[in-house]
C-alpha cells in the first residue's frame, strides 16, 4: 500500500505509544539533531568566518581610501592618545601591552612632532611575579621598539597583584613618555576639538542658490568649525 506519511499519521493519532516506543522516538530524534549540528557546525563556521574576512577586508579600504595627509595622522594619534594616553600631568605618555601601538606612538612622536630620540624614555611596569625576569622582559621591549636599554626608567612593579604564575605572552606594560606640556595640550586640542565638531548641535542652513552637492561645509563632511585659538595661542 502507497499510503502517504501525512495520512497514516491522521489515522493514528490517537493511538499511544508504548514506553519502549516513545524511548526510541526520543533517541531518534536526539540522533537527528547531533547529526544535523555536526553537518550544520562546519557550514555556519565557515559563513561566519567569511563574513568576518569581509568585515575586516572593508576596514581595510577605508584606510587605503585615506589620503596621506599630515592631518590624517595627526586625528589617528590624537584619537588612540585620548582612549589610552595620560591627559594630567606636564607629559606625552601612553602605556600599552602592545608593541604594535607603541611603535606607531614612537613613529607618532617622530614623524608628526619631530621629537629627537634622546628626548623619548619607557619605563616597564609588571607584577611581582614577574620580578625576576625583569632584566628579559625589558630586552623584549628593547628590541620589540627598536630603542636603547638606556632610554628605560627602573621598573616599577604593581604589588597588589597576587599571581604567582605568568602565562606565555606575559609581557607586562611598556609606557612611552615625552615630557612636553605643550605636545600634550596640541595632541588633547586635536582629538576635543574634532569631538567638539562631531557633536555640535548648531545646524547649517542653505543660504538661497547654495549648491549642497558634496553636503555642508567643510568639505561636504557636516562638522561644524571648531574655535581652537585659545589653544592655538598656548602652543
Amino acid at each position: 500500500m502507497n499510503i502517504s506519511k501525512s495520512t497514516l499519521s491522521y489515522w493514528l493519532r490517537d493511538l499511544a505509544l508504548t514506553p519502549e516506543h516513545e524511548e526510541r522516538l526520543k533517541m531518534r530524534l536526539q540522533d537527528n539533531r547531533q547529526s544535523f549540528a555536526a553537518r550544520a557546525w562546519p557550514i555556519n563556521r565557515e559563513r561566519h568566518a567569511s563574513a568576518r574576512r569581509a568585515a575586516y577586508q572593508v576596514g581595510l579600504d577605508v584606510v587605503n581610501s585615506l589620503p596621506d595627509d599630515r592631518s590624517v595622522h595627526e586625528l589617528a594619534f590624537a584619537m588612540l592618545y585620548l582612549g589610552e594616553g595620560t591627559k594630567a600631568g606636564n607629559r606625552v605618555l601612553l602605556g600599552s601591552t602592545s608593541p604594535a601601538i607603541l611603535r606607531y606612538t614612537l613613529w607618532a612622536l617622530r614623524r608628526l612632532y619631530d621629537v629627537a630620540e634622546s628626548e623619548i624614555t619607557c619605563r616597564l611596569h609588571l607584577i611581582t611575579a614577574a620580578e625576576h625576569l625583569e632584566p628579559v622582559l625589558r630586552e623584549w621591549w628593547a628590541h620589540q621598539l627598536g630603542i636603547s636599554l638606556d632610554r628605560f626608567h627602573p621598573t616599577t612593579y604593581d604589588r597588589r597583584h597576587r599571581e604567582t604564575t605568568l602565562t606565555d605572552d606575559y609581557h607586562g606594560v611598556c609606557e612611552v613618555l615625552r615630557l612636553d606640556t605643550y605636545l600634550q595640550q596640541r595632541i588633547l586640542g586635536v582629538a576635543y576639538g574634532y569631538l567638539a565638531s562631531l557633536s555640535s548641535e548648531k545646524t547649517q542652513k542653505k543660504p538661497a542658490g547654495q549648491d549642497t552637492t558634496n553636503g555642508p561645509a567643510m568639505g561636504g563632511t557636516g562638522l561644524e568649525p571648531v574655535d581652537l585659538s585659545d589653544v592655538n595661542a598656548a602652543l
